[in-house]
């Protein structure tokens, strides 16, 4: 994916989710899959997050020389952020806000800017982006799970 693809794809992600999620019933949205899956709801509030956090490691690399990034544990943060009970209209609303701002940061960037780096501890140098490649492909693979979700909820 070149530049402007990842920068689409992220700017995309909101519509896509709220076309999913079109009818979606409060319950159906917390509905588990089986094996331990989050549920709809649970997705869309880790997409939220995974889009603020990367936000901030992106401003980190932009600002700071060679930051290392923070790693951070998704389940614990759905528990501490009790995913389970948020409201699913404002976390697509929240989610929508921190997409849009994370492709509207990334696209002002100078290409000096687009390859600035870091160091994750887990996948060793990053740049923004790689980052920002890792953050569209995130999110293509959270629509499909919740697709194949929405698969079994309409069944």
């Amino acid at each position: 994916m070149n530049r402007g693809e990842v920068i689409a794809a992220l700017r995309a992600l909101p519509d896509q989710v709220d076309a999913l999620c079109a009818g979606l019933s409060d319950e159906e949205s917390r509905w588990r899959p089986s094996g331990g899956e989050w549920s709809i709801i649970e997705v869309c509030c880790h997409l939220r997050d995974s889009a603020e956090i990367e936000g901030l490691r992106i401003r980190r690399l932009l600002v700071e020389e060679g930051p290392t990034m923070e790693p951070y544990d998704q389940e614990a943060l759905a528990i501490e952020r009790n995913y389970r009970g948020e409201n699913f209209r404002r976390v697509c609303t929240a989610l929508r806000a921190f997409w849009g701002g994370l492709a509207y940061q990334l696209e002002r960037l100078s290409e000096e800017e687009w390859r600035r780096g870091g160091t994750h501890p887990e996948q060793g140098r990053v740049t923004v982006a790689s980052r920002a490649q890792l953050m569209a492909e995130h999110g293509r693979e959270h629509l499909e799970q919740m697709r194949a979700t929405m698969r079994q909820i309409r069944r």
